[in-house]
């Protein structure tokens, strides 16, 4: 059933008995998580409408957290579902479209704002300042959260970095990485819907960088999911494991085929602002050479 159709049957004028409605109050639907907050304050749609604005604001707090779009609407339209069909529920219908109306104009600020990240500027004339040694602008890039770690070796420009997330060091470490790609960009993720991440990517195509996604196929009918558009404005080709009884479910990107960024993090707005992430890079040369062949396989498989 659609949105629209769960909002006419709001409207419609069922003859079902009036649902009595709890009272929620603000300060405790200010300590709920996202799914419990949306759920009660539409199960509770009077007590949002009188108490409107500190609803509306414990609501922008979950978008300015990196709430997905697309969960939202889910779960909106599952309540409106669940509850339509009389009287109290005309004030459900009511704070839903406030709810949808204040997830739009979050997602249109984010829009105007996309131009407006910056990452720190790092010269990549080569390689080897780009992702080689601890003593070159990259490693300026570094989380803060944890220490560094650098692998010990007879090679003095092998190294193993840590990043944990939420961090913008962290994410910056990502975009430099992206950028510091030469020749390939091969990228192996769940689930791409960050822009910044996104246009990181497009750029590199752009300056000849020969790039190649992998991805799961229920993650392209995401909300956001960035992968398509990429192919269409950049031309970047990509491979799904065309299996929805499976996730494609590895995080993994190798550049030049000399080093990789793996870990928990999925390249997604959630991840990078308000999940508890953790991430590598390494330019072992033993670790490049199995990711590039995993990745091998997988874009033959698939």
């Amino acid at each position: 059933m659609s949105l629209i159709e769960i909002l006419g049957i709001c409207f419609g004028g069922n003859s079902a008995p009036s649902r009595q409605a709890s009272y929620l109050s603000a300060d405790e639907a200010s300590n709920m998580p996202l799914d419990a907050f949306l759920q009660r304050s539409l199960e509770s749609a009077p007590s949002a409408l009188e108490q409107n604005g500190a609803f509306a604001d414990i609501f922008q707090k979950h978008i300015q957290g990196g709430a997905d779009a697309a969960k939202i609407v889910r779960i909106v339209q599952d309540v409106l579902a669940r509850l339509a069909g009389n009287d109290t529920d005309r004030a459900t219908t009511q704070w839903a479209c406030q709810v949808l109306g204040i997830l739009a104009q979050g997602n249109d600020n984010e829009r105007e704002n996309r131009g407006c990240y910056q990452p720190p500027q790092m010269p990549a004339t080569n390689y080897a300042q780009a992702v080689g040694t601890d003593n070159n602008g990259w490693q300026t890039q570094e989380s803060k959260q944890r220490p560094q770690q650098q692998k010990k070796s007879g090679d003095d420009n092998v190294y193993i970095r840590s990043y944990f997330f939420p961090s913008e060091d962290s994410f910056n470490a990502l975009i430099n990485f992206i950028e510091a790609a030469n020749s390939t960009l091969d990228i192996c993720v769940f689930n791409i819907t960050d822009n910044d991440v996104a246009r990181a990517i497009g750029d590199a195509k752009k300056r000849g960088v020969n790039v190649r996604i992998i991805t799961d196929d229920e993650q392209l009918k995401c909300q956001g999911n960035d992968v398509e558009r990429m192919r269409e404005q950049y031309g970047i080709p990509f491979k799904t494991d065309s299996d929805p009884s499976k996730f494609m479910h590895s995080k993994f990107a190798i550049i030049d085929r000399r080093a990789i960024w793996t870990g928990s993090y999925n390249w997604t707005v959630s991840a990078r602002r308000s999940n508890n992430e953790s991430a590598i890079c390494t330019n072992d040369p033993n670790t490049a050479k199995a990711y590039s062949q995993e990745f091998e396989t997988l874009w033959k498989q698939f």
